[in-house]
C-alpha cells in the first residue's frame, strides 16, 4: 500500500518544433523575462538561450499548485524535427555515458554484496518492516539491501563523475553552457552556474567524499549547504543508475520520494531550486526564522559548532 505522506514520482516531457520569425522581437522579449543577470546576458547575446528564456516551461510549473519542482532542464537547437527526437527518450539523459560503476553483469547481487559495506544507514529507513509477516517481511529486507547497496555504488560513480567534471573546467570560467555539460554538477542550482569553477568544483567533491563516507561509517546530518546539495546529487546518481540497471523490481516502491523525504524534507537549500524563490536568499525577510545563509559564499560554512566540514573545502 502507498504512502499517504509520501509524493508521487512524476515527470513530463515537452519538445516544441518552431520558426523563428523575428529574432529580434525574441530577443528582446526573453531580456524582459529573464530572472537573472546571467539569463539577461545570455537572451541578450545568443538567439537560441533568448528562445529557452522565453519559452521556459519551469517558469509555467512554478505556478502549478500540488507539485514540487526538483530538477529540470531546458535544452534548445537549431532545426526542426527535434520533438520527434526526444519524447522517445524520457529519461533525458540517453547521451550521458554513465560513470564505471563496479557493477558487474549480475547487478542484484553485487548492489546486495555492497549493501554489507553500506552499515550506515539502518535498513529500517530504506524501507525494511521487521514487523510484518515474514515472506512481506523477507522482501521489504531484500528490497532495502539492493537501495543500500545501489546507494554506495551511487556514492562511488558520483566521486567518479566530479573527478570528470573538475578536469572539464580546468582553465575555463563556467558558463551555463559549460555546466550543462558536467555530470554532477549540473543538479546544482542553475542560476549560480557561472560561479561552478574548477576550484568550487574540488571543494565540492571534498563534501561529497566526506557525505559518501557517512554511507559505510554512520549517517550523519548534512554539515553546510553544499553538503545539502551533495545528497542531492547523490540521490540523482541513484535514480540515474536505477534506471540504467533497470531495478524498479528490485527496489522499495517509491524509493525516491522516500529518501527525499527521509534526506532532504528540512533542507531549506531547496529553496535554491524554486523559481518562485528566485534571489530569496539576498532577501533577509524571505529567509526562513533560523535557516542558515542561503548566499552563494556562505555554503561551505558549517551550520553550526556540532557541525564539520573538511578543512579544504570550508576554507576555499
Amino acid at each position: 500500500m502507498e504512502n499517504p505522506d509520501l509524493p508521487i514520482e512524476a515527470s513530463i516531457h515537452f519538445a516544441i518544433d518552431v520558426d523563428i520569425t523575428d529574432p529580434g522581437e525574441l530577443q528582446s522579449y526573453a531580456v524582459t523575462k529573464a530572472e537573472s543577470p546571467e539569463h539577461t546576458e545570455l537572451a541578450a547575446t545568443n538567439l537560441f538561450a533568448a528562445l529557452a528564456v522565453a519559452m521556459d516551461p519551469l517558469a509555467v510549473a512554478a505556478d502549478v499548485p500540488g507539485v514540487r519542482i526538483l530538477r529540470g532542464k531546458v535544452e534548445p537547437a537549431q532545426g526542426h524535427g527535434v520533438a520527434d527526437q526526444v519524447l522517445p527518450s524520457a529519461g533525458g539523459e540517453a547521451e550521458r555515458e554513465p560513470a564505471d560503476t563496479g557493477i558487474g553483469g549480475d547487478a542484484v547481487a553485487t548492489l546486495l554484496a555492497a549493501s554489507e559495506r553500506a552499515g550506515g544507514i539502518e535498513l529500517e529507513l530504506l524501507g525494511y518492516d521487521p514487523a510484518a509477516p515474514e515472506a512481506e517481511r523477507e522482501l521489504s529486507r531484500h528490497r532495502a539491501r539492493v537501495l543500500a547497496g545501489l546507494l554506495w555504488h551511487a556514492g562511488a560513480s558520483m566521486i567518479d563523475e566530479l573527478f570528470n567534471d573538475l578536469d572539464l573546467l580546468r582553465d575555463r570560467e563556467p558558463t551555463a553552457a559549460d555546466i550543462d555539460e558536467t555530470y554532477v554538477l549540473d543538479n546544482l542550482p542553475p542560476q549560480y552556474a557561472h560561479h561552478y569553477d574548477a576550484r568550487f568544483a574540488a571543494r565540492f567533491l571534498t563534501v561529497c567524499t566526506d557525505l559518501t563516507t557517512n554511507i559505510a561509517a554512520g549517517w550523519k546530518e548534512p554539515s553546510c549547504v553544499a553538503q545539502e546539495l551533495a545528497l542531492r546529487c547523490l540521490l540523482a546518481e541513484a535514480e540515474f543508475l536505477a534506471d540504467e540497471l533497470d531495478l524498479d523490481a528490485e527496489l522499495p516502491a517509491n524509493w525516491v520520494a522516500r529518501l527525499e523525504q527521509l534526506f532532504l524534507q528540512f533542507a531549506d537549500s531547496m529553496m535554491l531550486f524554486d523559481p518562485a524563490m528566485d534571489g530569496f536568499e539576498n532577501d533577509p525577510d524571505a529567509i526562513p526564522e533560523g535557516a542558515p545563509s542561503m548566499k552563494f559564499e556562505d555554503w561551505f560554512k558549517p551550520f553550526g559548532p556540532g557541525h564539520h566540514v573538511p578543512p579544504f573545502a570550508e576554507r576555499g
